[in-house]
């Protein structure tokens, strides 16, 4: 059996499984100028926290799920199975661009953890990490030893040797409830974080942090994501809010779509046209064609978390996927149609 494939028509508000008919749905919408976009039911009870991608290779990708650390091999075909740290529920994942069977697991209650050989054994390193609730983890972009770990309550702690040591990056950092981090790749001392009281940035690689009270301030910040082609570009999703943009590296913020209140959970730019932002919330994806100002549905309506979304640029057109209820999705046309890449990750 083929792929599974969601849709649903916005014309007659029916719920249509496309499977193989997706060719006649894809037709008529050509025919009738409509866009069918994925709302069916959820097509499983699994959450998945976290996704990473394999620096080269687009067939593996690496998932922090309720069952614990899952791999694929194969674009997720392979059923992706479990690789240890069981039933931790990782909810942070980086990878090293260098040597890609480096790979480091922040998980809520116990802390990170690292692993050399490709997921297939785990070491927990939290040497200095006075709180193991770990909420995001970025990788300094040209030295993989250097990591930023954002906690549930105890700020951001860095580490410069890959793991061994750990230290605190908190000044002026007033809140320190982490909710998103993000590393300008163009400038790797330069990161933003997003907290319950806004968005903060550093650009001595976390010896300092400043927040803009004219800025995004005083509102939870939930996700951050930066213009790939232009990280001078900010996007900050928030609740209730919505999405604030900065043309400016934080300087000076303009207020987007408010999405009628949804909480939003992760953000993601289209690197082949960056002027298209999608949000992940409560209520499913929705996508932005004007940098957030407008936003339209984009389908997984029956999504009651989007945890994540992570554009890989290796594809062409870039693959989006999502991580939420019902496991691990993929789109290559703006959420026309999502196809489940294996079982659901319980």
């Amino acid at each position: 059996m083929g792929p599974l494939i969601y849709c649903s028509s916005r014309v007659w508000g029916l719920p249509i499984i496309a499977g193989k008919w997706r060719f006649l749905f894809a037709l008529a919408t050509v025919l009738l100028g409509t866009k069918l976009i994925a709302q069916m039911g959820s097509p499983g009870h699994g959450e998945t926290q976290a996704i990473a991608l394999h620096p080269s290779d687009p067939d593996i990708l690496y998932a922090g799920a309720a069952k614990g650390f899952c791999k694929t091999l194969e674009g997720g075909q392979d059923g992706w199975p479990v690789y240890g740290l069981d039933t931790l529920s990782p909810r942070a994942i980086v990878v090293s661009q260098s040597n890609p069977e480096t790979v480091y697991a922040g998980t809520y209650e116990m802390g990170v953890h690292k692993s050399v050989d490709g997921a297939s054994s785990w070491k927990a390193i939290n040497n200095g990490l006075s709180d193991l609730r770990i909420r995001a983890l970025v990788m300094h972009p040209q030295d993989d030893q250097i990591i930023y770990a954002g906690t549930e309550g105890n700020g951001v702690f860095k580490t410069v040797d890959g793991g061994n040591s750990w230290r605190e990056a908190n000044s002026g950092l007033l809140d320190k409830v982490i909710r998103a981090l993000v590393v300008d790749p163009s400038a790797p001392d330069t990161l933003y974080a997003g907290t319950w009281h806004g968005v903060y940035s550093t650009t001595n690689g976390g010896e300092t942090w400043s927040a803009d009270p004219d800025g995004v301030y005083d509102v939870d910040v939930r996700a951050l994501a930066l213009d790939p082609t232009n990280p001078k570009i900010i996007y900050a999703g928030t609740r209730p809010r919505g999405v604030f943009r900065s043309m400016d590296g934080g300087k000076t913020w303009t207020a987007g779509a408010e999405l009628l209140g949804e909480e939003i959970e992760s953000m993601a730019i289209d690197p082949a046209n960056p002027s298209h932002v999608y949000v992940g919330t409560k209520a499913g994806v929705f996508l932005s064609k004007d940098r957030g100002d407008h936003f339209e549905s984009a389908g997984l309506r029956w999504s009651n978390h989007a945890w994540c979304l992570i554009f890989d640029p290796k594809t062409s057109p870039p693959t989006l996927y999502y991580g939420g209820v019902g496991g691990v999705l993929k789109t290559i046309n703006e959420g026309f149609w999502w196809e489940v890449t294996g079982p659901k990750l319980r």
